[in-house]
């Protein structure tokens, strides 16, 4: 039976939980392929990470390149995460032809055509299904199940801390700040979170998922996004109330001339199949012009779902050595496809869910209703929350289509009014699906 070598790059909590599931399934996994998978070699540069897992010293090298540069190595699996040195070591490794497996979102999302670029000239392939949604197969479906279909549209829950924070605010009515806390004690958020919060964890894994089906490159930076941050408890539970739940969405839709790709909180009724999506789970639901919908859900986080993701590739990475083939290299092209026009935010008609923090008197609510009308904003439905001895009262509207441009003139026409005591809350509002 041939021997195919990995090299690890990368033993933080995706890199030892590789290295755990090869011990533990590489047998299977070698049965399965018919070819032995064996780790020759592995590196990080805090080298005490090893002492936990009592490594053979054998295996430990000093730096990337000793693993990069040695050419009885078949496969490079990198897990360093970012920029800086995870793109050289990548590039190194295609230029050495040897096969890459990467859960980079960050690095994918920004530099995937150059990285694809690099290895259809070695003749290799990349491989990164647990860049997005750690193990649920969503790049596997995208490329290889859903190959013959025109994606219409992708809407996912991508960011496991997000939905966590925002489930326990909606089953619990706490505050953003108590859910967080909660999050981060059960593990689920980091002690830096704001990639997550602020939405743009989530933009990466869109970026990867849109250029994927739309045949197209699309960047992080061509993606609008908005956090979770500003979300507060009375909103989710205001939402409850009217029969809908706040989530933050990852949102892209293909036009005959444009592509609209956005991350933000938004409004689901609670029939949506994404409603149900709770604490720290993914789902992605993908409407197709053949397969119409397909609906993927499951742990999108965490060393063990990641490590089904990333030995998943190696799978892959083996059938293509072994049949002397990259399989994958028409991702290459996928991504080298034409660029395709960003529809704009503005650009894009939808409902809303709005709050204004208003003084209770009479004709506030005729006022407010008067600028709207004056904007073509058109209202349908009003809840307004009486509170005994205070200044102001929410009131909260649900709007018809309306562009969002209309609406934000409306909205800062009425925050100049002295009847308005805060800033007022805007989310949309998604159709059902």
């Amino acid at each position: 039976m041939r021997q195919i070598k990995i090299g690890l790059i990368g033993f933080g909590t995706i890199g030892s939980a590789v290295y755990n599931g090869l011990k533990k399934n590489g047998s299977i996994l070698s049965s399965n392929l018919g070819a032995k998978v064996v780790l020759k070699s592995l590196c990080d540069k805090d080298r005490s990470v090893f002492k936990r897992h009592k490594i053979n010293k054998k295996l430990i090298k000093n730096n990337a390149y000793e693993i990069i540069n040695d050419p009885s190595i078949d496969i490079i699996i990198e897990l360093i995460g970012g920029i800086k040195p995870a793109k050289d070591f990548i590039i190194q490794s295609l230029k050495n032809k040897k096969y890459v497996i990467t859960a980079n979102k960050a690095l994918l999302s920004d530099d995937k055509k150059e990285i694809f670029k690099v290895a259809r000239d070695n003749g290799v392939a990349v491989f990164f299904e647990a860049s997005v949604l750690a193990g649920v197969p969503v790049i596997k479906v995208l490329c290889e199940s859903l190959i013959a279909n025109s994606i219409k549209s992708i809407k996912g829950i991508i960011n496991g801390t997000s939905n966590y924070i925002l489930s326990s605010m909606h089953e619990k009515g706490i505050s953003f700040k108590a859910a967080l806390k909660e999050a981060q004690d059960k593990g689920y958020a980091e002690r830096n979170y704001s990639l997550d919060v602020d939405g743009h964890d989530s933009a990466h894994k869109l970026a990867i998922l849109s250029s994927l089906a739309f045949s197209c490159d699309i960047k992080p930076k061509d993606i609008y996004v908005e956090g979770i941050s500003n979300i507060s408890n009375h909103d989710v539970m205001f939402a409850k109330e009217l029969g809908y739940c706040i989530k933050l969405l990852a949102v892209a839709r293909s036009y005959k001339d444009s592509v609209e790709v956005r991350v933000q909180p938004v409004l689901l009724p609670k029939k949506h199949m994404l409603s149900n999506v709770n604490e720290a789970y993914n789902a992605v639901y993908f409407k197709a012009d053949l397969a119409q919908d397909i609906f993927l859900y499951g742990q999108g986080a965490g060393g063990s779902s990641t490590c089904s993701g990333v030995l998943s590739d190696v799978a892959e990475a083996v059938d293509c050595i072994l049949a002397k083939s990259p399989l994958n290299a028409h991702q290459a092209d996928v991504f080298s496809g034409p660029k395709k026009k960003i529809r704009q935010v503005s650009e894009v008609e939808s409902s809303y869910y709005v709050r204004f923090m208003a003084v209770d008197a009479p004709g506030v609510l005729a006022k407010i209703s008067g600028i709207l009308a004056k904007h073509k904003v058109s209202i349908s439905s009003v809840m307004q929350k009486a509170r005994n001895r205070v200044k102001a009262v929410p009131i909260i509207m649900l709007t018809h289509q309306v562009k969002d441009v209309d609406l934000n003139k409306a909205i800062k026409e009425i925050g100049r009014q002295k009847i308005i005591m805060s800033r007022s809350v805007v989310i949309k509002m998604e159709k059902e699906g």
